[in-house]
C-alpha cells in the first residue's frame, strides 16, 4: 500500500472514529434515557389505570345505591312482595321495566334477587327470571357498600347468549320482612380497556380467560389483574409501550451520523488531496534512496527541502550515507588488505614446497660433480628431470594464480551448450573413465545461451576432470564398487537458466572441505593448486549464475546454473566478495 493511500486512510480514520463514537455513544445513552422514561410511563400509566377503574367502579356504585334508595321501581316491587301481591303479571311489568333502567344507568348487567336467591327480573337476561341465584344476593349482603368486583355473567345479545365480564357493585334494599339485593355494572371489555388509555405511547389491551392467568409482568409491560369474588383472575389489563417513538428517533440519529461521516470522509479525502504531496514526497523519496542504498549505491544523497521531523530525517539519512561510504571504503580496503595477505601466505607455501627438491637436486649434482662419480650422467638425467618437474607445477602456480587475479569480464556470445558439453567429453574418450553426457529433451532445439565460450568451457574442463580424478581414485581404491564413471547432464527449467550436472561415483569429499570448498587454496586432490574451483566459482556468478556442490560417500555433484538471457540479466545469484578486485 502506498504512503499517501495510508495518509488518506489515516485522516479517513481520525476524522470517522469521532464521530462515529459519538454517535454510538448519543445511541447508547438516548435509548437508556427512553427506557427509563418508558418504565415510569408504563408505572405512571398502571398507577392511572387503576385509579381510573376504583373512580369509575366508586361511580357506578353510586348510582347503583341511588337506584336502590330512591327509585319507584324498587319501592314498588318491596310493597308488592310484602303484601304478596307480586304476581305473575308484576314480575312481567318489572322484566320489561328493568332493561330502560339498564340502559339509563349504562349497565351491561342489571339484576333484582330477593333475599331467598330468587331472582326476580334480569334485564340483561329476561329469561332468567324466576331462578335461583343466591351468589348475588350473598355478594349483595356480605360485601362492603363501596365494594366493587369482576364477575362473569350470561347474557343474551341480538346473536344469542354469551358469557360477558362484568365490573359489577351491588346494593340492598329491605322493607318489614322482605329485602332484595339490586346488582350490576359495566362490561369489562375493549371498549372500557380503550377508555383507560391515557396517551399514544402507552398501550392498554384486556387478556381474558386462561390467556389471563397466563400473562407476566415484564420490562416492557405491566399487568393488572381483575380477580372476581373467589380471587381467581377472569381477566387482565396489559399495559404496554409503543417504541415507535425511539425507533423514529433512532433512525434520524443514524442518519444524521451517517450524514456526518459522509462529510467527515469527503473532508479527510480532500485533505488527502491537498496535504499529502507535502507530506508525502519527502518520505517517498527517503524510502527511495533507502532501497537504492540497500541495492548497493552508497553515493545517494537526498535534495529536499524539509522542516521539522522530516527535515531532520533528511539530514540524518544523508549522513548515514556519507558514514556508509567511508565505511565500505575502509571495509574494501581492509577486505582486499586481509585477503591478498591470506593469498601471499598461500603462494608462499605453494612456491616453498617445490623449492626444497629443486635445491636438494642442485645439491646433489654439484656433489656428484665434485666426486666426479661414475654414474654422473645417469644421475645428472634424474635431478635435472626433478628440477624441471618442481618448473613446472611452479609455471602452473602462477600461470593459475594470474588466470585467477585477472579474472577477464566475460565476453558474452551466442553459445550451443549440447555442443561444448560434447566436446569437453571427448576430450576425455582415450581415459581410463567412462565420461559420458546427457541432454535433456533432445540436443536438437535446446536453446541458445547467450555466455563467454572460453570461460564456459573452461569451467566445464575444470569440473570433468575433477570429477574423473575423483572417480578414478575412488576405482583404484576399491574396484569391487564399479568402474569409474562420470556423467554430465543438461537440462533447463522455466526459471530461465540452464543447468548443468557433472555427477561421478568418486568417494564424496570430506565435510570439513566441502565448508570452504570455493574459497582459493582449498583442495583435496593430490598436487591441486586448489584454484580450479575458485576460478568456475567466479565465473559463474560473473554470468549471473551460480555453482553449488552436493557430495556423499556414493559421489559428488556440481550444478553449474546460467542464465539464457546472458550476464547481468537475471542477477539474483551474488558471490561471495573476496577482496581481490582493484
Amino acid at each position: 500500500m502506498k504512503l499517501r493511500t495510508r495518509f488518506a486512510l489515516a485522516l479517513l480514520v481520525c476524522g470517522l472514529c469521532p464521530l462515529v463514537t459519538a454517535g454510538a455513544l448519543a445511541r447508547a445513552r438516548l435509548t437508556q434515557r427512553y427506557a427509563d422514561a418508558d418504565a415510569e410511563r408504563r408505572t405512571a400509566a398502571l398507577a392511572r389505570v387503576e385509579r381510573t377503574l376504583v373512580a369509575r367502579a366508586a361511580a357506578q356504585q353510586r348510582n347503583l345505591a341511588r337506584f336502590c334508595a330512591h327509585d319507584y321501581l324498587v319501592d314498588r316491587t318491596l310493597l308488592q312482595l310484602e303484601t304478596g301481591r307480586f304476581t305473575d303479571e308484576a314480575r312481567a311489568e318489572l322484566g320489561a321495566l328493568l332493561p330502560e333502567v339498564q340502559r339509563s344507568l349504562d349497565f351491561a348487567a342489571l339484576s333484582l334477587v330477593r333475599s331467598d336467591g330468587v331472582v326476580l327480573a334480569r334485564a340483561h337476561y329476561p329469561g332468567q327470571a324466576g331462578t335461583a341465584d343466591v351468589d348475588t344476593w350473598r355478594l349483595a349482603s356480605t360485601r362492603a357498600p363501596d365494594a366493587w368486583w369482576v364477575r362473569r355473567v350470561r347474557v343474551r345479545g341480538a346473536s344469542g347468549p354469551s358469557d360477558a365480564l362484568v365490573l359489577e357493585s351491588a346494593c340492598t334494599r329491605r322493607r318489614g320482612s322482605v329485602a332484595v339485593a339490586v346488582a350490576g355494572g359495566e362490561a369489562v371489555d375493549a371498549d372500557l380497556v380503550a377508555s383507560l388509555a391515557g396517551d399514544d405511547v402507552v398501550g392498554v389491551r384486556l387478556v381474558v380467560g386462561d390467556g389471563a392467568r397466563a400473562v407476566q409482568a415484564t420490562e416492557r409491560q405491566r399487568v393488572l389483574a381483575l380477580k372476581g369474588p373467589d380471587g381467581a383472575v377472569l381477566a387482565a389489563v396489559v399495559i404496554e409501550s409503543s417504541d415507535a417513538a425511539l425507533r423514529g428517533l433512532m433512525r434520524d440519529l443514524d442518519a444524521l451520523t451517517a450524514a456526518g461521516a459522509l462529510f467527515a470522509a469527503l473532508v479527510s479525502l480532500l485533505l488527502a488531496v491537498l496535504l499529502a504531496p507535502a507530506l508525502v514526497r519527502p518520505l517517498r523519496v527517503v524510502a527511495e534512496a533507502a532501497d537504492r542504498v540497500a541495492a548497493g549505491d552508497r553515493n545517494v544523497q537526498i535534495d529536499v527541502r524539509a522542516d521539522g521531523e522530516l527535515g531532520r530525517l533528511v539530514a540524518a539519512f544523508n549522513r548515514m550515507t556519507a558514514e556508509l561510504r567511508t565505511a565500505d571504503t575502509q571495509l574494501r580496503r581492509a577486505v582486499r588488505t586481509a585477503a591478498w595477505r591470506d593469498i601471499a601466505r598461500q603462494m608462499a607455501h605453494e612456491i616453498k614446497n617445490p623449492l626444497t627438491p629443486i635445491r636438494m637436486a642442485v645439491e646433489m649434482l654439484r656433489k656428484a660433480r665434485e666426486r666426479q662419480l661414475p654414474d654422473f650422467e645417469e644421475l645428472f638425467e634424474e635431478e635435472t628431470r626433478i628440477v624441471l618437474d618442481e618448473v613446472e607445477r611452479l609455471r602452473r602456480l602462477v600461470e593459475d594464480f594470474s588466470r585467477f587475479a585477472r579474472a577477464p569480464k566475460p565476453s558474452p556470445a551466442p553459445l550451443a551448450l549440447p555442443e561444448v558439453i560434447a566436446h569437453v567429453t571427448e576430450l576425455h574418450a582415450g581415459s581410463t573413465v567412462d565420461v559420458s553426457h546427457v541432454v535433456e529433451g533432445g540436443a536438437q532445439g535446446f536453446p541458445l545461451l547467450l555466455a563467454d565460450r572460453d570461460q564456459v568451457t573452461q569451467v566445464l574442463v575444470n569440473l570433468v576432470a575433477n570429477a574423473c580424478h575423483a572417480a578414478e581414485e575412488r576405482a583404484t581404491r576399491t574396484p569391487s564398487k564399479g568402474p569409474a564413471k562420470v556423467v554430465v547432464r543438461l537440462s533447463r527449467a522455466g526459471d530461465g537458466f540452464a543447468r548443468i550436472a557433472v555427477e561421478d561415483n568418486g568417494g564424496g569429499i570430506a565435510p570439513e572441505v566441502m565448508e570452504r570448498l570455493f574459497e582459493p587454496y582449498v583442495t583435496n586432490k593430490q598436487g591441486g593448486t586448489g584454484l580450479g574451483l575458485a576460478i568456475a566459482y567466479r565465473i559463474a556468478n560473473d554470468h549471473g549464475g551460480t555453482l553449488t556442490a552436493e557430495s556423499s560417500p556414493d559421489g559428488t555433484r556440481f550444478t553449474v546454473a546460467l542464465p539464457f538471457a546472458g550476464p547481468g540479466a537475471l542477477q539474483t545469484h551474488t558471490a561471495p566478495e573476496t577482496g581481490l578486485g582493484g
